[in-house]
């Protein structure tokens, strides 16, 4: 029977087992809990806590169980048909077996609450520039599309009716704001991610005096100390991605909204990829965009998930609990939702084309013109604002309804047409300095594509040294 030091107490039973496992679920920790043990074991060496010699297999064995993302150690369980509370549980009885009595010097120094803390920023980390990068994908697309439809002129709601028209890249270049707020807050959070947690013990601090530097280095960790207490038992950094993804998702579910709103309101507006779109099984005519209900429904789902993370947290005193596993698998869930949604909305715009002939249409008998008219009359003349208004308002009021022949008369009592009104709207200086903008955004989005890089690059170049050394 294999080493099992999480049941010293006697044997268990499997159903009970299984109901606090998480064996399952840590797969996708297996290669980061090799990787923090490994840079733990070669720091007991560096500082001749361990010789070379004892260490030798311990190391090859890591490197082995990082190179094959953790198969190795997850195809000896499934042959062994072993039980374990958790990886690192697996992970230390599978050195166990494969070294020896050795294996047993690497357990100085660490606990598994402060080994989780660091395996958990290390794959938060990975996930988080997974995202970054899509993000970046999904700002470039988004304006694409504003530099190519600056010409078009679409409506714009307030209070779910028309209130202004304007330039579709106004619209494009409003996301892709959104979505560069949001990836500097992603980004933002790599501080929190690369505090150092290694050393912290269970609690408050283990006897031996690690080099947290030295760890540092090997992980790409700062190389500032935290209280031990803070890392092992807080999960602040979790919450935080949990949370600003959540937000993402709820800016995409917005644009999935749009989408599904202007294809049934303004028919043929929007030409969305084809793939995207199904058809009733028993009413042909349909055209069903599928995939933007599904995003809509995603993001409830990742808010939900954010949600239950912060009930599962907020209820706990400080230090770890086993609560805290529960989350673990809500962030995993929540990145997998993200990152396969952002593939299908990068698609969705990539291929995305606008009908302007049904937008004008559309906005035809719509006097989405009105405040610019306004405020044309009001700069032109001189006279106060809201005298223009009411004249405006009066003259609106007296049309049996707002149609075409309306709109014509209360142009006509200023001296302009619908070809007047169109080049006021164009004329606005946003329009006119819509380039600028554009350009500003290219700019920014170059400037964070590098920033990730260098961030990939540091981070690449670390786990290159870590897997080099002693191998």
């Amino acid at each position: 029977m294999t080493l099992r030091y999480r049941i010293y107490l006697g044997n268990s039973k499997d159903f009970i087992e299984s109901y606090f496992s998480s064996l399952e679920e840590d797969k996708v920790l297996a290669k980061y809990a090799a990787t923090v043990m490994l840079a733990h074991v070669k720091a007991l060496v560096n500082q001749g806590i361990l010789s070379k010699d004892l260490s030798k297999d311990v190391l090859a064995t890591l490197i082995d169980i990082i190179k094959t993302e953790g198969e190795t150690l997850y195809k000896w369980i499934t042959e062994g048909n072993y039980h374990f509370e958790d990886v690192f549980e697996a992970l230390e009885a599978y050195l166990h077996e494969v070294v020896g009595i050795n294996a047993g010097y690497i357990a100085i120094g660490r606990s598994r609450n402060d080994h989780i803390a660091a395996v958990l920023r290390l794959y938060t980390r990975d996930r988080a520039v997974e995202v970054l990068q899509k993000l970046l994908e999904l700002r470039k697309v988004f304006l694409d599309k504003a530099t190519e439809f600056r010409g078009i002129i679409i409506p714009y709601f307030t209070h779910g009716q028309v209130a202004q028209c304007g330039s579709a890249s106004i619209y494009f270049a409003s996301y892709e704001q959104t979505f560069s707020n949001i990836w500097r807050l992603l980004a933002q959070g790599f501080e929190m991610l690369n505090e150092n947690p290694l050393g912290s013990g269970a609690a408050s601090g283990s006897l031996l005096n690690l080099d947290r530097s030295y760890i540092a280095k090997t992980l790409c960790f700062s190389d500032g100390l935290s209280p031990p207490y803070y890392s092992t038992g807080s999960r602040l950094f979790a919450l935080y991605y949990l949370n600003t993804l959540s937000l993402l998702m709820l800016e995409i579910s917005r644009f999935a909204e749009d989408m599904l709103l202007l294809s049934s309101l303004i028919p043929n507006s929007i030409n969305p990829p084809v793939d995207h779109v199904a058809t009733s099984s028993i009413m042909p005519h349909k055209r069903n965009l599928v995939t933007m209900e599904i995003a809509r429904a995603r993001a409830s789902k990742v808010l939900g998930y954010a949600l239950a993370s912060q009930s599962i947290y907020k209820g706990l005193p400080y230090g770890y609990n086993l609560d805290l596993q529960e989350i673990n698998m809500l962030l995993k869930q929540v990145f997998d939702v993200v990152t396969s949604t952002l593939n299908i909305v990068i698609d969705f715009v990539s291929r995305l084309s606008v009908n302007s002939d049904a937008f004008l249409k559309y906005v035809s008998d719509k006097p989405c013109w009105s405040s610019e008219l306004v405020e044309y009359i009001a700069i032109t003349n001189g006279k106060p604002v809201r005298e223009v208004y009411l004249a405006i308002a009066k003259l609106f009021k007296n049309c049996n309804s707002v149609d075409e022949k309306c709109i014509s008369k209360v142009l006509s009592a200023f001296g302009l047409n619908a070809q007047d009104i169109w080049n006021i709207v164009k004329g606005k200086p946003i329009e006119v300095s819509i380039k600028k903008l554009l350009e500003d955004a290219w700019t920014k989005l170059e400037r964070d594509r590098n920033t990730l890089k260098n961030v990939i690059d540091v981070v690449e170049k670390c786990t290159a040294e870590l897997l080099s050394y002693f191998s």
